[in-house]
């Protein structure tokens, strides 16, 4: 008999009994926020990432106030016939050129308009490397083609080893505040390149800071947009093959789309920018969206099919499964916005809106879906009025509760051993990242990537903010001598490609002016010296050309631009701190920073991440749990089976050799927030049964009767979704989808096969 003073029977009468009022009330507050999704916005650039007040955004933004942007749109030409010939030599020219007249881009560097030296007298003549191309003879190319390969800095910089290849640099405006528009950047390059791509084997490539965070964008946009209508098919076909309804199968996704659009909207309202992170929130919004929903209907059709009216059924159905499905989305919420509580913005954002959208689906079911249940008439299928030949449970169930009886000690034994191997395996995984990585092998910017280390080396490497400690400071050859031995140790290193800096700029002044003599290709002796020098050489350099981009204004300090093939985190970090204690040793004042270290250096946060979340998440169910049972002894014991699929998880990590990076240090919170759903509609429904008098077999046999056939079929529908990610290009998002799907199928086995057997195990004794 149903208790219909409780609160939940009380709550259930009045949403079946004033379902116009329940609808009226849930549709005023979709439409209140659903708006803001109008206010959509996308950054895809690496300071979202970080608070303005972080450290290393403090130590960008003081690099970007005296040097500019590190950042850069970067063009790479080959040509097997070599670049410097006149057909070659004038589409080198040309793009360059039109390169300035890109949006938000402030300077170009190319091997054209590369400033060198030659002296006149007693003046320093500064020209472009391309000055008066257009009347080079055969001799002259080949004549200039052997300077540039032999020049201290051109090789390996603007120009190959070989000379068949070349980079120009176009670099972008400072963007102290907000980010440059990447989108629009690419595109106008794109259409700059695009008529010379091919012309006599010309193969154009376009790499650089802008290409990687606009690709971020591309990949993120074109999976979402390949990957969410099959999503929403596939769940369309799995709700029309158990329901055999049309207007069953339209309830869930109403749940759906209200509440996804109402959490995006609530999320642009206040300011939340789309990125690479927030690009997995539909299909987190859509997977916790159908599963309050489908336990409802089907409880609804069971009560259909035992013979009950169409509001009766309405009714207890809702009154089955508001603790459950309250307690399920207190306990998912809780997983996500332990993700709130990191330094990482997207991923706080990832959680808070998760949260939100987690809240609404369930408010969206009981006040919309349930009134709907009561108001239009439904007729059950035929599987679920074959429920009236059930008395207490379906022989299926019985059969297999027996198995798990029997051979309850076999499969704690099984599951101990995989948990045992899991948590060895999971101490191995590395934390590491590398954004080329995060792309497949066709998408472009991993294929200019390859084509760079292969022709170049490396073209990004650590940006170095050198001071001196004064004014002028960078004019005193004692100061430079020792940025100069930095500069030859880092020129040493293997992974080093070339070290950009006003020291060759100084030396090769000197040696000009001193009759062209290799002795004077070194640091004057005087700081009057290098102040002359530095200032003849600026006399000559065209607009937008001048060493503002390598010095500061007041010569305090200066830049160190590293190029070198390092990608990954776990290098980029080890081979920083050697520069920093190189540095040291060397008495110099330095500071690493740039966007790609930021990027890196991310990473720090993604372990803090990972462990402060699932610790904050497992700490709040437990309570919630032990508050649920009454025992922190039970409450602790429903975290088990949440906690095994993680370590499984973690396991299959390792074997798939899956890094921990920002993509799968989050799936720990959102798979322990999803899955614990299924725990606790087991628990919930085992201890009211055992609550009402029931044996253990008996109340399990229930479970699996009327409660194990929802749970299976959410959770084909969560893997289905997430394992859909496979089809995508960006890596963190395939690796967070199959990473999840194998954590949400390893929790229905234990939550329908271990916690059986041990609950068995434990509560045989009482009655």
């Amino acid at each position: 008999m149903v208790d219909h003073t409780h609160w939940t029977a009380r709550l259930s009468r009045f949403v079946v009994d004033r379902p116009k009022l329940c609808m009226t009330l849930l549709m005023l507050l979709v439409a209140g926020f659903s708006p803001g999704i109008l206010k959509f916005a996308e950054k895809y650039d690496v300071r979202i990432w970080f608070l303005e007040t972080d450290p290393n955004i403090q130590t960008l933004n003081r690099f970007e106030r005296q040097f500019g942007n590190d950042e850069n749109m970067v063009v790479a030409l080959h040509s097997p016939s070599g670049l410097l010939n006149p057909e070659k030599a004038e589409i080198l020219d040309i793009i360059t050129e039109k390169l300035w007249t890109v949006p938000q881009v402030q300077r170009v560097d190319s091997l054209t308009n590369y400033n060198i030296t030659r002296a006149d007298g007693d003046e320093i003549i500064v020209e472009p490397f391309f000055e008066g191309f257009q009347e080079w003879s055969e001799e002259t190319y080949r004549l200039r083609l052997n300077e540039a390969l032999n020049h201290p800095v051109i090789p390996g910089y603007l120009i190959s080893e070989g000379g068949k290849s070349a980079m120009i640099f176009a670099r972008l405006t400072p963007t102290l505040e907000g980010s440059p528009d990447y989108q629009q950047i690419v595109q106008r390059t794109r259409e700059i390149v695009a008529p010379f791509e091919g012309v006599d084997g010309l193969e154009i490539h376009l790499i650089g800071e802008a290409t990687v965070n606009d690709a971020f964008r591309e990949v993120s946009n074109n999976d979402g947009a390949l990957i969410l209508p099959i999503m929403i098919a596939l769940i369309l076909l799995y709700l029309a093959f158990v329901f055999h309804s049309w207007k069953a199968v339209i309830l869930p996704m109403i749940v759906v789309i209200f509440s996804t659009t109402t959490t995006l909207g609530i999320g642009f309202m206040v300011g939340y920018t789309y990125n690479q992170i927030l690009s997995i929130l539909p299909a987190i919004l859509i997977a916790i969206s159908i599963a309050d929903s489908v336990h409802i209907i089907v409880s609804y059709f069971q009560y259909l099919g035992k013979g009950q009216s169409n509001k009766e059924a309405a009714y207890l159905a809702l009154q089955k499964n508001m603790i459950p499905t309250l307690l399920t989305t207190l306990s998912t919420t809780i997983g996500f916005l332990s993700l709130a509580a990191t330094d990482l913005m997207p991923v706080r954002e990832l959680g808070i809106l998760s949260s939100i959208g987690c809240t609404m689906a369930w408010l969206i079911t009981i006040f919309l879906i349930g009134p709907l249940l009561s108001m239009i008439h439904f007729k059950a299928p035929a599987h679920f009025q074959k429920m009236k030949e059930i008395k207490n449970s379906s022989p299926i169930a019985d059969r297999y509760i027996a198995w798990v009886k029997k051979y309850q000690g076999s499969i704690l034994v099984c599951f101990s051993l995989v948990i045992l191997v899991s948590i060895y395996l999971t101490s191995l995984i590395r934390v590491n990242s590398n954004p080329y990585d995060y792309f497949t092998d066709d998408i472009p910017v991993r294929q200019a990537n390859k084509f760079i280390e292969e022709h170049f080396g490396g073209n990004s490497g650590p940006e170095l903010l050198i001071s001196s400690g004064v004014v002028d400071g960078i004019k005193d050859p004692h100061f430079l001598k020792k940025v100069e031995q930095l500069k030859n140790w880092l020129d040493d290193l293997p992974y080093v490609n070339k070290t950009l800096d006003i020291i060759d700029i100084v030396k090769d002044v000197n040696q000009n002016l001193n009759q062209g003599n290799k002795e004077f290709y070194r640091l004057p002796e005087t700081q009057e010296e290098v102040a002359q020098q530095l200032f003849f050489y600026s006399l000559g350099l065209p607009q937008g050309m001048d060493l503002n981009n390598q010095m500061s204004l007041d010569y305090e300090s200066m830049r160190m631009t590293v190029l070198w093939n390092i990608n990954d985190t776990r290098g980029w970090l080890k081979h920083v701190a050697e520069i920093e204690e190189k540095a040291q040793e060397l008495g110099l004042n330095l500071e690493p920073t740039g966007k790609f270290l930021l990027f890196q250096r991310m990473m720090d946060y993604v372990v803090i991440t990972f462990f402060q979340s699932v610790l904050m998440a497992l700490f709040l169910v437990a309570i919630l749990m032990s508050i649920l049972f009454r025992s922190v002894k039970l409450g602790l014991l429903s975290l088990l089976p949440n906690i095994i699929p993680l370590f499984i998880g973690a396991g299959f990590m390792y074997l798939a050799g899956i890094d921990l990076n920002i993509g799968s240090a989050i799936v720990a919170s959102v798979c322990l927030g999803i899955a614990i759903d299924d725990t606790i509609h087991f628990l919930s429904h085992y201890y009211r049964l055992r609550k009402e008098g029931l044996a253990i077999e008996e109340s399990m046999s229930q479970i699996m009767t009327y409660t194990g056939s929802a749970l299976i079929f959410t959770t084909l529908i969560l893997v289905s979704c997430f394992g859909l990610y496979l089809l995508g290009d960006f890596i963190p998002s395939v690796n967070f989808g199959v990473l999840c799907a194998v954590v949400l199928t390893m929790a229905i086995f234990i939550d329908l096969m271990f916690l059986p057997a041990l609950l068995m195990k434990i509560d045989q004794k009482k009655t």
